[in-house]
């Protein structure tokens, strides 16, 4: 036999014979034989890479602990006539922050990519949006802010969802349904955006987010919802997945990058060899395996829906990246709790960006705070504990999809955006016009706290009074807001 040019004279049948003995033993005779010489260090290599990946993860939380986060309240004027365009100029700017580190920097002292969560909060109908941002990254936030919205007002506040963090269930005060959303498909394929909202010859925007805020707005007393979005940028070469599925529906082969373990493979690459040469010298050779041939023509053959998708996968990879954790959280009083009404209107909202032949969202089955056949009570309680700290921690990496949810500037900005002037949400937080600019030396507080607002006094309402709009009571922003 002869491998390279080598001739390796090797007697198989003696071989052969050797390991056909040795699988007549006992079955524990053999797992002890093989225990003993040298299966022992597989063991061990796994027992010190289990203790390695805890000490790992205990390093990344201290590694996050030491940052300091702000919770900005974010208000724009009335009168706002710009698209999610804008707002995805935003997300774009979170790419500054993306750092990456070294090899000693991740796998030694533990770094981990800094996350900024964009959140939409309906406060017993009190609607208000919130970024919340590493502290040494606010002016980041605020001057991509300030670049598209000029006239808005970013105020620091205090953090709502700490007043809850206390809560476990099961509660007698308290109910919470909720969930992380994850993508009915792989990543690379988008969900619909704001561009396949607007009408293809005005240009009119209908906003998708205008049903969802008008619901929102009708939240009652005792009764919170929260999205969040973490968002953590990524760094270039995200899109290999991507570049796979370009590569098939063109009907091309799909060449992988090579990895750190192929080059370390490659040079032993004759054990292969070897390998296949022992196997055809017992068994005789092998036929040569049918590679499939490249359609150079398929690309031709896509439907016209089948070219859409391919243009809007094409499309979400030549934009910036991000990891994203989505989460939804209804929490109300127990009296009040009404999931036709906290928990409908926003699925149904959310059903807005999904499409049936490329990608959208569905709730994820890990902590969807609903189960089913056994220890349903237990299972469901274990989910709101878990969902509500996730929540509260804004945490970017425990829960549904840990690194399966990679979304463009673009789908972002679709999922969080200030409302245009078409959008008439009475309660939704908004200035009537820029503020006069105290001196500059001139101290004062920036800080504010958004509470839940105390119930109004009742107001009697005539009949003739409530055929106008403006004689419905609405519900009132929170009694200390603001606080300058």
């Amino acid at each position: 036999m002869g491998i390279n040019g080598l001739e390796i004279e090797i007697d198989f049948l003696s071989i052969w014979n050797k390991i056909l003995d040795f699988g007549a033993q006992n079955p524990t005779t053999i797992a002890l034989r093989l225990f003993l010489d040298g299966g022992w260090v597989i063991f061990l290599l796994l027992f010190i890479y289990g203790l390695y990946t805890v000490w790992l993860d205990n390093k990344r939380g201290q590694f996050a602990g030491k940052w300091k986060h702000v919770l900005l309240a974010i208000d724009i004027p009335k009168n706002n006539i710009q698209t999610p365009k804008a707002v995805e100029s935003i997300f774009i700017a979170l790419a500054g922050a993306q750092s990456s580190g070294n090899l000693i920097d991740i796998y030694w002292q533990g770094k981990v990519q800094e996350s900024f969560s964009f959140e939409i909060v309906s406060l017993e109908g009190y609607i208000q949006f919130l970024v919340r941002t590493p502290k040494h990254f606010r002016d980041l936030i605020e001057a991509a802010i300030y670049a598209q919205y000029p006239d808005a007002e970013i105020t620091e506040v205090d953090d709502y969802a700490l007043t809850y963090q206390a809560i476990r269930f099961p509660n007698d005060q308290y109910n919470l349904w909720g969930t992380e959303f994850v993508l009915a498909k792989d990543y690379p394929f988008p969900i619909r955006t704001y561009a396949d909202f607007e009408h293809k010859l005005s240009g009119e925007l209908i906003d998708p987010m205008a049903g969802t805020l008008e619901m929102l707005s009708r939240i009652g007393l005792g009764e919170q919802v929260w999205l969040q979005l973490v968002v953590t940028p990524q760094k270039p070469g995200w899109g290999e997945k991507a570049k796979k599925v370009l590569k098939e529906m063109k009907g091309e082969t799909y060449a992988p990058p090579e990895t750190l373990t192929d080059k370390i493979i490659k040079p032993i690459g004759f054990i292969g060899e070897l390998a296949t040469a022992v196997t055809s010298e017992i068994f005789g050779p092998t036929e040569p395996s049918s590679k499939k041939e490249e359609d150079q023509w398929r690309m031709f053959r896509l439907s016209p829906g089948e070219r859409l998708v391919f243009e809007n996968v094409q499309k979400k990879l030549s934009q910036h990246s991000f990891r994203l954790k989505f989460r939804f959280v209804y929490l109300a009083e127990k009296a009040v709790f009404n999931k036709g009404r906290g928990v409908a209107s926003v699925m149904a909202g959310i059903q807005q960006f999904n499409v049936a032949d490329s990608n959208g969202f569905k709730p994820g089955p890990r902590t969807k705070t609903a189960a089913d056949y056994f220890r349903v009570k237990q299972r469901i309680i274990q989910r709101q504990n878990r969902l509500l700290k996730n929540y509260v921690k804004r945490n970017n990496y425990y829960g549904d999809e840990v690194s399966n949810m990679f979304f463009c500037s673009e789908e972002l900005a679709s999922l969080w955006h200030f409302p245009v002037m078409s959008v008439k949400a009475p309660t939704v937080e908004k200035i009537g016009s820029k503020r006069s600019v105290p001196p500059s030396r001139l101290p004062y507080e920036t800080r504010r706290v958004i509470t839940t607002a105390k119930p109004a006094e009742e107001i009697k309402i005539t009949s003739t009074e409530i055929k106008s709009p403006s004689a419905i009571r609405r519900p009132m922003p929170p009694a200390n807001l603001p606080t300058v």
